[in-house]
């Protein structure tokens, strides 16, 4: 059988190897071809066979039809990184990209389903906010009352994985803005936001507590709030960061109002304070620390103390059925808007396969 090769954009071949974040002779070596001659295919395009143009596509996780685009697709744009990494150490791993990928597709289908005008009305309820973006109290407040949950209700839930459950179906159906949550190197990234074009959404890593995730999503949302998008590692953000900083102190008091803060030096009241208000322990003492109840020397003491008592975990259970990973990592509002859009007849099958990363069958068994 004759070989059949094909001559493609060049610049498309570079373009998708770097937003896949594979350096040239990686990407050689995965689709077993030295890297001189995959080279030569980013240089002039020429006799690429298709077989390896196949291998290529499914490396950077994308369609083969992209490489036969005429241009260069426009690359999705990037929040604004706030880690306060080196050069070296703040290139993003192949993980977060597809994440940022991901997230993009996710909210450009959501735009194309329900255009711009339906966005812009779900976010008015913004334009209120802007008046106290610099008093983080005034704003936790404006904020509960938008999302409709007391200080009352946030200490009626029994786990934090109900507490993560409840604040992320508040903030999708209440506000508007899609809560992501995807697996990232906690190093890394810790959350991510995207405020630059609609709809807005927010991203958690799923390596994260659910603790932790909860303190993303407000953490995320002050950058929304504070109308730019964000890459973030709150944990090690340090008052230098000013951006950074801000949406910490923000989402903080938001967790953990001034009026139930508590003084202590004992660790189990620390944790039995914390448990109450479905927050880690970390937060509820930084926020002793910032109603000057502990001292610096006795706060860093007690940091080092809880970090002590952490143990690595392993994951257990069986495999997770397709569908339900699926709705985890999407959110419950983009799952069931693209069942109701292939419903609806909106998107076709082979679209919904797509954004839900799920076959046609258990689509078909999901509506």
């Amino acid at each position: 059988m004759q070989r059949v090769e094909l001559d493609i954009n060049p610049a498309i071949l570079r373009w998708a190897r770097l937003e896949a974040g594979y350096a040239l002779d990686e990407i050689a070596d995965k689709v077993s071809v030295s890297s001189d001659r995959y080279g030569l295919w980013e240089k002039t395009g020429r006799q690429v066979p298709l077989g390896k143009l196949k291998s290529v596509a499914n490396a950077y996780k994308r369609q083969l039809a992209v490489f036969l685009l005429p241009q260069v697709p426009e690359s999705p744009k990037k929040p604004n990184d706030f880690r306060n990494l080196s050069p070296v150490n703040s290139k993003l791993s192949k993980k977060a990209l597809q994440v940022i990928r991901d997230a993009t597709y996710f909210r450009q289908l959501s735009l194309e389903l329900h255009g711009e005008q339906y966005w812009k009305e779900r976010y008015k309820w913004l334009g209120s906010f802007q008046e106290h973006i610099n008093s983080p109290d005034v704003l936790a407040a404006q904020l509960r009352e938008a999302l409709d949950i007391s200080i009352d209700d946030q200490m009626s839930w029994k786990s934090e994985s109900e507490a993560y459950r409840k604040w992320r179906q508040a903030v999708e159906q209440r506000l508007g803005i899609f809560v992501f949550q995807f697996s990232m190197s906690m190093g890394e990234v810790q959350g991510l936001s995207f405020r630059d074009s609609f709809p807005f959404s927010i991203v958690t890593n799923s390596n994260h507590t659910y603790s932790g995730r909860i303190f993303t999503i407000f953490h995320e949302l002050g950058h929304i709030l504070r109308q730019h998008s964000g890459l973030c590692l709150y944990e090690s953000a340090t008052a230098k960061q000013a951006e950074e900083w801000a949406c910490n102190k923000f989402a903080g008091r938001f967790l953990v109002p001034s009026e139930l803060v508590v003084s202590t030096d004992n660790l189990s009241e620390i944790s039995k304070f914390a448990s109450r208000l479905n927050v880690s322990r970390e937060v509820y003492l930084r926020r002793m620390r910032e109603e000057g109840l502990v001292a610096n020397i006795k706060f860093f003491t007690l940091l080092e103390d809880i970090k002590a008592t952490y143990k690595k975990t392993t994951s257990k259970g069986g495999p997770i059925k397709p569908e339900v990973k699926s709705r985890a990592s999407r959110g419950e509002t983009f799952y069931s808007m693209v069942l109701e859009a292939l419903h609806d007849n909106k998107i076709s099958i082979t679209r919904a396969s797509s954004a839900l990363d799920l076959s046609a069958s258990r689509i078909l068994g999901e509506i």
